[in-house]
């Protein structure tokens, strides 16, 4: 029908048709469809097309109300919207097709209208994964964005230092507790009391190791900080894990005690600086001795460890163990195989029972394996030669191997016994299962092989037995050995990267032992990442600082470059090599101690100079950064807090050292001129940059910077002049046994007493004559402010700044010379010179307005006196009137009209 339409209407020639003719024609159109297709053909009459045709017409033409759409036609046209060319476009646009196939689908094609459909459905779930995939990043976005800046805020929050909750909150939880059926757990204010005690206890071991370095003395650090940890009165779970963190690295280090003293032997400080701090050293043949004896001292700890479990073990099934009344090694181990392995009196496990040692009917195996897991290998070899002849049947060789690897310090074979070894392990167990694993793991602990290689279940059952295993199969020297199969390589970097990629959450999957991760990243010789670790635990900051000055102490913290350092972050790792920030750390810990001791917050920063040997830069960068924390104690600390630090400067000149000069040997300051450049001035110099004006002149007082101090002296005077001050300051006397540093903060009572203390030391310069001037100055400016005009007055006169006084104004030559005189002046004088004339002209004019109505022959002289001052005071600013502003030199005219 559309079709039709369209030809009559193009047909201008032809009459117009009726409806009926239409439909004729119409159902002509589909004669060929209904012959062709199975398809029923619908049939409307007229005067239903009539129908939808009036459906169609009211529903595209509304009633409107033509005065709202010529408004809204003006509204647009207002902002530049042509609103009949928009409609106009809007009613010639065809969007019929927009959803209609390229290709035109007829009605009886079914094929093309799924194929269409299936296009369509394609389309929208694309649609529909992409708007997905685009909400999804953007949520991901936002939590990502939302973590760092949770993570930054904790970093700046360190920084600015930790929030403390209010007393009301501490309040409101008390109330809270208090209820009835109510239960809180311990709030942030009760762990703040717990660090607090423990920081007071560590305190006291940095004081004493403060004072060994002082006197040149090693000191035993790692075992004092264990009886301090010992003191504490804390859940008895975290305490036996510190211990055991201490102890792992009281191993690592070799800090133990001496055989004939119950008093452990200290180790020098830095002893382990030259070879682990350089890092081409430590990745040369010093390091690798180095990583030797901590590979060694993590053994010795975890089988010490594993010692005391077995005694654990059999106390806690006595019945069981059997042990009898000689508690010897060997008979220790066959209790607690009897505990492990069998059931009540049951037989031993069949894959064990062969065979049994003699001694204590313990399977031989088994019980050559613990003897080698509890330290106990020359007990190991004993217990093997007594069973010399059960190993001959099937293991001839084992004894004499085990024999070589127990006496080589290094626990390893000799090159040509291990090729040995290895077809002897390749025979027995690369062919088959593995029927006894004790028997295994020993063939592969002496051959180190297999190091990728799972051991049996029954033998890892714990953390610290896998990682025993893992220590007897590193071996630091294979890599230097050019004969070593490559294979076989296994080093301590390999076990400390395999421990950090399993991570936390494999070894302590409900976060409850952050301690376990911390002391198994200790054993593995990764120091920098145990630290940063421990860190990142709130409640642990405190052992992880004292962890970390154990570290430094003995010289196994490498610290970064000052380029290379994160800015938030405490890790930093280059070419495989982790470095922790301790300065950051120290700085942060410091920040915490400083409101309370700053007695004690110096003695933490001065362990920065711990690192002072490293290889350069770092340990001049060390030093300078250890001297910056110097300077931000000083400058977070109130003025009264100089004294402490500094020292006190008396008004004869004396001073007398405060805590930074009495450590200025932890310090590296090597002498006073030392300390005054590097501290003092250069704490003074941030202070002026701050506009901390009041703390750069004690500081550089301090230093005896004495030009210094009357130069920003006079510039505070001269920028606060027009303040009025308080009149008893001028009256006060000064007491010349006072000193400077204690004096109040007040600018007026400080310069006085400045200036009484050079006085009394014979120091004289131009600059005190300024600070004279302008002390007077703000003195008038004070009575000025009181309204106190006649003694304003005779201020200002008796300064002979201004030509008020008979001398001055004498004649045009006199007042010359006074402008002249006032452009040599001083600039913090000078650039008040517009304060200071309105300040003497209305101060004339008040007391002229005073005086102006008095009829008595003395009040007329002095109307005159003051008219002649107005007239002079208005001639001399004339002449620098370049100095002023149009608006000041109005006021002046102004003024000076009404004194007449």
């Amino acid at each position: 029908m559309e079709a039709a339409g369209h030809s009559t209407l193009g047909a201008t020639a032809q009459p117009a048709l009726s409806l009926s003719d239409i439909l004729q024609q119409s159902r002509k159109l589909t004669n060929q469809l209904a012959r062709d297709s199975d398809l029923p053909s619908i049939q409307l009459g007229i005067d239903q097309i009539e129908s939808q045709s009036r459906k169609l017409v009211s529903k595209s033409v509304r009633s409107g109300h033509t005065s709202a759409d010529a408004r809204a036609h003006y509204l647009l046209a207002s902002g530049g919207i042509d609103a009949a060319q928009l409609s106009n476009a809007i009613q010639h646009t065809n969007i019929s097709n927009t959803f209609e196939p390229l290709q035109p689908v007829y009605d009886t094609d079914v094929g093309g209208y799924l194929r269409h459909e299936h296009e369509q459905v394609v389309l929208s779930m694309i649609e529909e994964s992409r708007r997905e995939a685009m909400d999804d990043f953007q949520q991901d976005l936002g939590r990502r964005l939302h973590r760092d800046w949770q993570s930054q805020k904790q970093h700046i929050l360190e920084e600015l230092g930790q929030h403390r909750p209010s007393d009301d909150s501490v309040t409101l939880r008390r109330s809270v507790a208090s209820v009835p059926g109510t239960s809180t757990a311990p709030t942030d204010n009760d762990t703040s009391l717990a660090q607090q005690g423990r920081m007071i206890r560590y305190d006291a071991v940095v004081a004493r190791l403060n004072k060994a370095r002082v006197d040149g003395e090693a000191v035993p650090l790692i075992h004092a900080f264990m009886d301090m940890v010992d003191s504490f009165s804390q859940d008895a779970t975290r305490k036996r894990a510190l211990l055991d963190a201490w102890t792992a690295l009281k191993y690592m280090v070799r800090e133990a005690s001496s055989s004939s003293s119950v008093l452990p032997s200290p180790i020098p400080a830095r002893e382990y600086a030259a070879a682990y701090m350089d890092a081409d050293a430590f990745r040369g043949p010093e390091g690798v001795a180095l990583r030797e004896k901590w590979v060694r001292g993590a053994r010795e700890f975890l089988e010490k460890q594993f010692l005391d479990y077995m005694e654990q073990v059999i106390l806690a099934n006595p019945v069981q163990a059997q042990r009898g009344g000689v508690p010897s090694v060997r008979a220790t181990v066959a209790a607690f195989l009897r505990v492990q392995l069998r059931t009540n009196e049951g037989p031993w496990p069949a894959e064990l029972a062969r065979p049994l040692d003699a001694a204590t009917q313990a399977p031989l195996w088994a019980m050559v394996f613990v003897l080698v897991r509890s330290g106990h290998v020359a007990e190991a070899l004993a217990c093997l030669q007594e069973n010399e002849g059960a190993l001959q049947r099937s293991d001839s060789a084992f004894l004499a191997f085990f024999k070589a690897w127990a006496d080589s310090p290094s626990r390893t074979l000799p090159r040509s016994m291990r090729d040995h070894w290895m077809g002897e392990y390749v025979t027995r167990f690369r062919s088959g299962a593995v029927e006894d694993p004790y028997r295994y793991a020993l063939y592969r602990l002496l051959g180190r092989f297999d190091v990728a290689k799972k051991f049996p279940a029954p033998l890892v059952l714990s953390t610290e037995n896998w990682l025993w295993l893992q220590l007897c199969l590193v071996s630091e020297t294979a890599e230097q050995d050019a004969q070593a199969p490559a294979l076989q390589s296994y080093t301590l970097q390999d076990l400390g990267n395999k421990l950090e990629k399993y991570g936390e959450a494999h070894f302590d999957p409900k976060g409850q032992r952050p301690l376990h991760y911390f002391q198994l990243l200790l054993l593995v010789g990764r120091f920098e990442s145990a630290i940063a670790f421990l860190q990142s635990r709130a409640a642990l900051h405190v052992d992880a600082v004292h962890f970390a000055i154990a570290l430094t102490y003995y010289g196994l913290l490498r610290v970064p470059r000052a380029g290379t350092a994160s800015q938030f972050e405490y890790l930093t790792t280059i070419d495989d090599l982790t470095y922790l920030d301790f300065a950051k750390l120290i700085q942060r810990y410091a920040r915490r101690l400083a409101p309370t001791s700053r007695r004690d917050a110096l003695a933490y920063i001065s362990l920065l100079c711990l690192n002072a040997d490293c290889v350069a830069p770092v340990g001049a960068e060390q030093v300078q950064r250890c001297h910056e924390q110097v300077q931000a104690l000083i400058l977070e600390s109130p003025s009264s807090g100089f004294v402490e630090l500094l020292g006190d400067v008396r008004a004869d000149g004396l001073t007398t050292p405060g805590l930074i000069e009495q450590q200025s040997a932890l310090l590296h300051l090597d002498d006073r001129h030392a300390f005054l450049a590097k501290i003092v001035h250069a704490a003074a110099v941030q202070c002026e940059r701050e506009q901390r004006t009041t703390d750069a002149i004690l500081l550089y007082n301090y230093g005896h910077e004495r030009d210094t101090v009357m130069a920003v002296l006079n510039r505070a005077l001269g920028a606060g002049l027009m303040e009025p001050g308080q009149l008893p300051d001028w009256d006060r006397t000064v007491d010349d046994s006072a000193a400077p540093l204690s004096v109040s903060s007040n600018p007026v009572r400080l310069a006085r007493a400045i200036l009484a203390s050079y006085a009394q030391q014979g120091y004289h310069s131009s600059t005190m004559d300024v600070c004279e001037s302008l002390l007077q100055l703000k003195k008038a400016a004070t009575l000025y402010h009181e309204e106190q005009w006649q003694p304003t007055l005779r201020a200002l006169e008796a300064l002979h700044i201004l030509p008020l006084d008979a001398e001055a104004r004498r004649d045009v030559v006199s007042i010359t010379r006074k402008a002249e005189e006032f452009k040599t002046y001083d600039e913090n004088i000078t650039k008040n010179f517009s304060e200071i004339a309105l300040m003497a002209m209305n101060t004339l004019y008040k007391l002229h307005e005073a005086l102006k109505h008095s009829l008595t022959r003395d009040s007329s002289t002095v109307l005159f006196e003051y008219r002649h001052q107005a007239r002079s005071l208005m001639m001399w600013a004339g002449m620098l009137r370049f100095r002023m502003s149009n608006e000041t030199y109005s006021q002046l005219t102004r003024l000076d009209v009404y004194v007449r």
